[in-house]
């Protein structure tokens, strides 16, 4: 099992439900559709270009930071720093991966914490991506001649990208070796810096780059809204209310509405491994990948993965037809499908908080006292830190499964709101929007109901 696997479902107890599974999974499921019937009364009557427009507010103070260059050369410098602690650490660490930094930067405070700091606050990753920073390093922020143009492949290989990157951390059964974590970050390192260097800057970051496409989407749910000049500057800086940024026009195709799927499948599988239903699956296809040895785990978890990933695009596909059907009005497919595509990704948001809500309030505090000794070679440059305790106060299995279940409710509740509006501005009436949104309240009561469950099975009985 990986690091991720044994600190994040580590909880040291089980936590027994005061009221049986089913009545809080129906509980959460009223709550969806409670709301669902609240939006319908008072943002009923939004439709057309009305129902997607939201108020922000221009902030000066943070405008003009904004349009400084001090924050993208701090976020520059943490990201550079972090990309070398992860390779030097991995590399030249401890072998355990409890005992090396590189463990906790990479899948505590990058892949858990940046994604909930980005929803929270903004795309931080457009101040930390250290690629991007180290070639405005190089080339002294100055445009320079791409030798190829970038084929129209839209975020294909930035979704690739993500689904290796997933691969990596849940089926390879490699992200728990700190040394296999470093030579990842060094060939993904390989790959950015010879696609910028092959396409353009903008061109593979917009395409290739994995994290930065998955973060431009995470920064839409943010309150944070920043314009640009065609250079790039930042103009003005707004604030808006939580997720109708996600609301905004963006590029539109297959690959974005398959990479919103993916960010909520990956997620979905990491929980699932926790399940009785997957180490079910696994003993059923066990004459299979036995054969197989070493590779067999790989083999089947890579199949659990994608298995899962096609079944959530057949079902949102089947869905958004039953939508446009309802409809009854004639749409584009692909804006229609990436338009409400977005609308999943307060989902993926919270699932995502509340996946690795332990993991970060406390897992990520062991990172503390390895400061102090960062290479295992018995230094001691933090002395203070040596002995630190981390403190188990927001972690009792109690607090872990109500903080769960609140959060589950509140995406979903939001996801309803943000797919209603984006109804209203699809199908122009307020009769339409409201009977094509049948089909995704049904999807929402399902997400909510299966979610809860997949949470519930590692820190929770019934009683």
């Amino acid at each position: 099992m990986s690091l991720a696997g044994v600190l994040l479902h580590g909880f040291g107890q089980r936590y027994d439900l005061p009221i049986s599974l089913s009545l809080y999974l129906y509980a959460g499921a009223g709550v969806v559709v409670i709301s669902f019937v609240l939006v319908v009364l008072f943002a009923g009557d939004q439709v057309g270009e009305k129902a997607i427009a939201y108020p922000r507010r221009r902030v000066g103070w943070l405008t003009r930071v904004g349009a400084s260059a001090w924050p993208r050369l701090i976020g520059g410098a943490l990201g550079v720093l972090g990309l070398l602690a992860i390779v030097i650490t991995g590399l030249f660490g401890s072998s355990k991966a409890v005992y090396n930094p590189a463990e906790y930067l990479t899948w505590i405070y990058f892949w858990a914490g940046t994604v909930i700091l980005s929803g929270l606050v903004g795309n931080l990753w457009y101040l930390l991506n250290p690629w991007a920073a180290i070639y405005d390093a190089v080339t002294r922020g100055a445009p320079i001649h791409a030798p190829a143009k970038l084929p129209a492949v839209g975020a294909w290989p930035a979704a690739a990208a993500y689904l290796a990157f997933a691969c990596f951390e849940l089926t390879s059964g490699l992200s728990s070796r700190p040394p296999m974590v470093a030579w990842a970050a060094i060939a993904y390192t390989a790959y950015t810096f010879a696609g910028m260097i092959l396409f353009g800057r903008d061109a593979w970051l917009r395409s290739g780059e994995a994290f930065t496409v998955l973060f431009d989407i995470i920064g839409r749910f943010s309150p944070v809204e920043a314009e640009r000049d065609p250079d790039g500057r930042i103009t003005a800086v707004y604030l808006r209310p939580w997720g109708v940024g996600l609301l905004k026009p963006m590029a539109t195709g297959w690959d974005r509405v398959v990479f919103v799927i993916l960010m909520l499948s990956t997620l979905a599988f990491d929980g699932i491994l926790a399940t009785p239903a997957w180490t079910d699956f696994t003993i059923a296809l066990r004459p299979v990948w036995l054969p197989m040895g070493v590779y067999g785990s790989f083999f089947v978890r890579t199949l659990g993965l994608l298995l899962l990933t096609a079944t959530f695009l057949l079902v949102f596909v089947a869905f958004m037809e039953a939508v446009i059907f309802l409809g009854k009005r004639r749409v584009d497919l692909n804006t229609t499908l990436t338009a409400f595509a977005l609308t999943l990704v307060p989902i993926a948001l919270v699932y995502n908080a509340a996946h690795n809500y332990s993991y970060v309030m406390v897992q990520s505090q062991n990172l503390l006292p390895l400061l102090s000794d960062p290479l295992a070679r018995g230094w001691h440059l933090f002395p203070s830190l040596t002995n630190f305790k981390p403190s188990y106060a927001l972690a009792q299995a109690a607090t872990v499964w109500y903080a769960q279940v609140v959060l589950i409710v509140l995406g979903h509740v939001v996801a309803v709101y943000l797919s209603h509006l984006r109804a209203g501005e699809r199908f122009r009436t307020a009769q339409r929007a409201l009977l094509s949104q049948y089909p995704m309240l049904l999807l929402m009561v399902m997400y909510t109901m299966t979610s809860l469950w997949i949470l519930a099975q590692p820190i929770t009985r019934e009683a």
